[in-house]
């Protein structure tokens, strides 16, 4: 089997407040697909593309969206993460109360939510 990595799909409420928010993390603009039923529009950082979904009705949060089945997070690894830190800060896209990670083995992570609550992770080994 030839396989490659292609896209991860992505639900959200706000198009264009998610459109911004993975802007703010180095996203670009791509492809937009206007259906009845929903808007698809693609981003791309690198080789890896998202594909936000946005249905016209609105879509329920889960009660527990840490333990739902399927999708955790979605990771991304830096060179310098206290670099991304303050520019994330200064961007808007963290707060205050979101601070660094110091974990076993000298990885250093940082974990904040997309505006729908998706886990995003930063990693530094």
């Amino acid at each position: 089997m030839d396989l490659v990595a292609d896209h991860v799909g992505i639900v959200v409420s706000d198009l264009e407040r998610s459109k911004s928010f993975y802007r703010a993390l180095g996203f670009t603009d791509g492809d937009e697909r206007v259906m009845a039923d929903k808007t698809l529009s693609f981003m791309h950082l690198g080789d890896l593309a998202i594909e936000l979904f946005a249905y016209r009705d609105t879509v329920p949060a889960h009660d527990l969206p840490e333990r739902m089945l399927g999708f955790k997070h979605l990771a991304f690894e830096t060179q310098d993460i206290d670099a991304a830190y303050e520019e994330l800060r200064r961007a808007g896209v963290i707060s205050e109360d979101i601070a660094i990670r110091e974990m076993p083995g000298g990885w250093r992570l940082l974990f904040f939510p997309d505006p729908d609550g998706m886990e995003i992770e930063l990693k530094q080994a």
